[in-house]
């Protein structure tokens, strides 16, 4: 992968959207959390999902990405999200690392390889975890790593994957600052690369750190924040 650019992304105008939602509501328990939340992210779009504790911020991500069920229309480049093909076009890493606990970090990079049909990814997962600070640990397991660190080989999966999409639950938590830099400049190159990001975060300065596009959930509802570009 090339090095990430640090300019600040621009949607392109004009241009066909990556991900479409229209009307999607999602209840737990029979509780509203998300209703009616309609937006699109295009090429280019770096864009942060914000909203107090319990807002349902993680709850949209995980039903845009099939993991909770809900009502309304989620495309992927104009497919039905839920199907195979779209599948292999996005990536998502949760706000708790999803890892297998009985593969070295170097055998994570092979797999994710795999799974995902992309046999140059394994490389790429082993430069951003050298990049990570991780590259003297690959024959490691994550259970025996902090919460950063298994965080580090979350993204760094996540990011050799280059997909058209990429969604992020609290990417920056638990990260050092120098980490932080590091996946700020990563997700600014993937959407100036063409492709589209969303994720969630409560730092103070990431509007700052990133420059993106910001929705809020406030009440369920998903709204534009003020002074940013309409979907």
């Amino acid at each position: 992968m090339t090095t990430p650019s640090t300019t600040t992304p621009e949607r392109r105008p004009g241009s066909a959207p990556l991900l479409r939602v229209a009307e999607l509501r999602v209840s737990l328990g029979g509780v509203p959390i998300v209703e009616d939340a309609t937006f699109e992210l295009a090429a280019g779009d770096l864009v942060l999902l914000v909203g107090p504790n319990g807002a349902g911020k993680s709850t949209l991500l995980r039903a845009l990405v099939g993991l909770l069920p809900s009502r309304g229309d989620v495309e992927l480049e104009g497919r039905t999200a839920a199907g195979p093909s779209a599948r292999e076009r996005f990536v998502f890493v949760p706000d708790e690392p999803a890892l297998y606990e009985d593969l070295t970090l170097r055998e994570h990079a092979r797999f994710n390889a795999l799974v995902y049909r992309d046999p140059e990814a394994d490389e790429r997962a082993l430069t951003w975890l050298e990049r990570f600070g991780l590259g003297g640990k690959l024959d490691e397991f994550p259970a025996t790593h902090s919460r950063g660190m298994r965080q580090k080989l979350s993204l760094s999966l996540a990011l050799a994957l280059e997909q058209p999409l990429t969604l992020l639950d609290e990417p920056f938590n638990g990260l050092d600052l120098a980490a932080q830099e590091l996946l700020a400049d990563a997700l600014r190159g993937l959407a100036a690369a063409g492709g589209a990001v969303l994720l969630t975060g409560h730092q103070q300065e990431l509007a700052a750190r990133l420059a993106p596009r910001l929705l809020a959930l406030e009440d369920g509802r998903l709204v534009e924040e003020e002074g940013q570009p309409a979907a």
